[in-house]
């Protein structure tokens, strides 16, 4: 075992450019009891002149001659961790001083936490923040939401965690599994699931983290190798349709009790309705696959981002006038009084 605290693994590929500010974040940290591990997966640039380039002892360079694909890479490095705490951090992202010591006092506290997450701040290339993200609204500086509870919150939250900022009980994501190739792409968003089955969640209210955004991400690949275009709307909306699959996907191998299913089904589908409906769905599509979710799952009339889906993304008043129809119909057919 190492006797540091923990591994800050770093993959990367051809991205040398912002390798050498990712890695001199991770040396800025306040907390500085941790080793650095970057993997280089057979990158063609000069990625190994700017590994060479820095002497600190805690840094240890591996290069593979062969890419074994970004998730291959990821794992290998939660693999090598043998460290109480992991982070995975990209390779184009940034640690901001004070991240590695927060992280760590919220997860020595809370031995149920399996992971901690926080605050973030979009950055673009020249890393100028370009607007702040708080994943969770929270009235603390520092919280635990339950395993329970970060379940559920999986199911609906449009950001749920930032990748970079999760630092990870090595315990808990060795047990997870990793982040499996079939469930590509986000399966980062699966591994979460998985984990909220047998951990509590942390968070940081402070942003402690620079997610970068340029036309190299591998959210942009995904959209391009799905065909979808380059604009904000039809990216969002291909991402949206994804992330419900992989939900669906973990309820079908979670075997949770039936009304849990059902219940968490109903919560992902009420989010896919009002990411697409933000995505330029047809009110009246909407209103008809609202009324269905309805039908199905009436106790999701009780949720209140279903009104705001209602009165804020879908039409207002012609909204509720088509659900109010739709739900009369139903009750017709059913034979019972409207």
């Amino acid at each position: 075992m190492s006797t540091a605290k923990v591994t800050v693994g770093i993959p990367t590929f051809n991205r040398a450019q912002w390798l050498r500010e990712t890695v001199e974040s991770v040396l800025a940290q306040t907390f500085t009891n941790f080793r650095v591990i970057v993997r280089d997966n057979a990158s063609d640039d000069a990625t190994p002149d700017v590994m060479r380039s820095f002497c600190d002892g805690r840094i240890q360079y591996m290069r593979s001659e062969q890419n074994v694909g970004s998730i291959g890479n990821i794992n290998r490095l939660a693999a090598l961790a043998d460290t109480e705490y992991v982070v995975l951090l990209p390779d184009d992202d940034i640690l901001y001083p004070g991240y590695l010591g927060a992280a760590v006092d919220l997860l020595d506290r809370f031995a149920t936490a399996g992971l901690v997450h926080s605050a973030f701040d979009f950055i673009d290339e020249r890393s100028r923040v370009i607007r702040r993200v708080h994943p969770v609204a929270s009235g603390s500086n520092a919280s635990i939401m339950r395993r329970d509870r970060a379940l559920e919150w999986m199911m609906f939250s449009r950001w749920a965690l930032c990748f970079p900022t999760v630092m990870y009980r090595t315990k808990a994501i060795v047990e997870a599994g990793g982040i499996r190739e079939e469930q590509e792409p986000f399966g980062d968003h699966e591994l979460w699931m998985r984990i909220a089955l047998n951990w509590d969640f942390g968070y940081i209210a402070k942003s402690l983290a620079g997610f970068r955004a340029h036309p190299q991400t591998r959210t942009r690949a995904i959209a391009a190798e799905n065909g979808a275009t380059f604009d904000a709307r039809s990216r969002f909306f291909l991402y949206s349709q994804i992330k419900f699959e992989r939900r669906m996907d973990f309820l079908e191998e979670a075997q949770l009790a039936s009304p849990t299913t059902k219940r968490f089904t109903a919560l992902a589908t009420l989010q896919l309705l009002a990411e697409t409906a933000a995505s330029g769905l047809p009110w009246n599509e909407a209103a008809g696959r609202l009324a269905k979710l309805v039908r199905t799952y009436p106790r999701i009339l009780l949720r209140p981002a279903l009104w705001r889906l209602v009165v804020a993304q879908l039409g207002g008043r012609r909204m509720r006038s088509a659900l109010s129809r739709a739900l009369t119909r139903h009750r017709r057919a059913l034979g019972r009084p409207t």
